[in-house]
């Protein structure tokens, strides 16, 4: 439905009521993005009355997102990476344990990826930002996995009535009662950092997790220092967007906001693109068993470690990867709100369009990572599109699965390792296959949550090598 309304009412839609103008030029997208960030800097958002969710970094605006952001860009730099990678590679050994133990009875068993994908990712989030053991696959009915679960078991109707009341409606009955569960579960979260916030003030003891670093971090003049292959124009545009700020710590509620917010956004997008490039591989086993080679090569003999340099380096992986994230982005579109006037002009026939203060804009990645003029064969599976000698094919600012510019998804990188350290472990211990319940193509639940292509089934087979 979402690539017919990108052809069908190209410039634009009415969003219950309020026009939105639908951005799907490269040019005019790097425009709103990059070039004329300070005039699109915030994000369609309806905003809350919570002190800690007001200031997460997705709802936060203007200033005060500026100043969350240059304080929190040091925590994911690629030195902070490597000292979460012993992390996320103690997680990754404790659900390969738990896989073999479901397969070693019959050799072979069919798994609901979702499921079993998302254990993992509550435990690596778990360990790296809560600092907590969750042992979900001896302790499923431990409490922070039952509460993440429930926190994005979304009610479609709920959200979608929470999405279209007007802003004046947030103080009321209606608003409150609408979204008290919702609140709970985001309270045990909050809490639960809270708590740890305290410890670290009563002990010296230094823990190598994220929610540790990143008190470091947000309390210390650490200046950030990068190596990125972001292109030149996104560099500078985020250095115009985070210049100037002055205080360079976090308050308590600010902590607690980001830490709720990293868990939020990285739980089930990790979880749900892991499901999908998984599911892939099963259907497509010649892909699986290329990188399969490849991976094999990557390991040291005998050892069933990698280290974070050479995951970084596998083309072949990180080309599945990226695969998967155009043909299944986290957001099938994202939007911004003009700030002020702004004129945008298309390059290819000089058309112009006015976009006053205050309207929206909307950029529809799924349609354009689905678009046959920039992607052949769109709905195929081709990991190829993404090596090295078929990279110049990808017009800029056509492939979005993490946004782009200055406000595009901080823990990008971050996700990148979690799916793709997973990947590697597993193929090289199990095989993924089609089996009569695999449902080819997909089919999709309509979603109305933070992800928004949510598959009713993944059922594929899995057995050892």
């Amino acid at each position: 439905m979402h690539t017919n309304t990108t052809v069908t009412y190209n410039r634009g839609v009415y969003d219950f009521g309020k026009p939105v103008l639908r951005v799907s030029d490269p040019v005019l997208i790097k425009q709103i993005l990059v070039k004329d960030f300070h005039k699109f800097r915030n994000r369609i958002a309806k905003p809350s009355t919570s002190p800690v969710l007001s200031v997460t970094m997705a709802s936060a605006r203007d200033g005060q997102w500026k100043r969350i952001r240059a304080i929190a860009s040091p925590a994911f730099t690629s030195a902070k990476l490597k000292h979460m990678y012993p992390l996320v590679n103690e997680c990754c050994r404790d659900f390969l344990a738990a896989l073999h133990r479901h397969v070693s009875t019959s050799g072979r068993i069919e798994v609901e990826l979702k499921h079993l994908m998302s254990d993992y990712t509550i435990d690596v989030i778990a360990s790296v930002a809560f600092a907590t053991k969750t042992n979900p696959y001896s302790d499923p009915n431990n409490p922070f996995i039952t509460k993440a679960k429930a926190m994005l078991s979304k009610n479609p109707m709920q959200i979608l009535l929470i999405r279209i009341l007007p802003t004046f409606a947030i103080k009321s009955r209606l608003w409150k009662a609408m979204v008290s569960d919702l609140s709970s579960n985001v309270m045990f979260f909050i809490e639960i950092v809270r708590r740890l916030m305290s410890e670290r003030k009563k002990s010296d003891y230094r823990r190598r997790r994220l929610c540790g670093r990143r008190c470091d971090v947000w309390t210390s003049r650490e200046r950030r220092r990068r190596r990125t292959d972001e292109g030149v124009d996104e560099l500078m545009a985020e250095k115009r967007a985070l210049s100037g700020v002055e205080e360079n710590k976090f308050n308590e509620n600010e902590i607690l906001a980001q830490c709720y917010v990293f868990f939020n956004a990285g739980f089930e997008t990790t979880a749900t693109a892991l499901s999908y490039c998984t599911y892939e591989l099963a259907v497509n086993p010649h892909i699986q068993d290329q990188l399969v080679a490849e991976t094999r090569e990557a390991f040291s003999e005998n050892t069933t470690d990698i280290d974070y340099e050479t995951l970084c380096r596998l083309p072949l992986l990180d080309a599945v990867v990226s695969e998967t994230l155009r043909k299944y982005p986290p957001l099938i579109n994202f939007g911004r709100e003009a700030m002020d006037d702004v004129v945008l002009t298309r390059d290819s026939d000089g058309s112009m369009f006015k976009i006053e203060k205050g309207m929206n804009v909307s950029i529809p990645v799924y349609a354009l990572h689905h678009d046959p003029d920039y992607y052949p064969d769109p709905f195929a599976f081709k990991p190829d599109r993404f090596l090295a000698q078929n990279g110049r094919n990808i017009k800029p600012y056509t492939y979005l699965p993490f946004g782009a510019g200055p406000r595009n998804c901080i823990g990008t990188r971050f996700a990148l390792l979690v799916i793709k350290l997973a990947l590697v472990k597993i193929l090289k211990q199990f095989r993924f296959y089609a089996v009569p319940d695999t449902d080819i193509p997909v089919i999709f639940n309509v979603g109305v949550g933070v992800n928004q292509l949510n598959a009713k089934r993944l059922v594929v087979g899995v057995e050892k090598r």
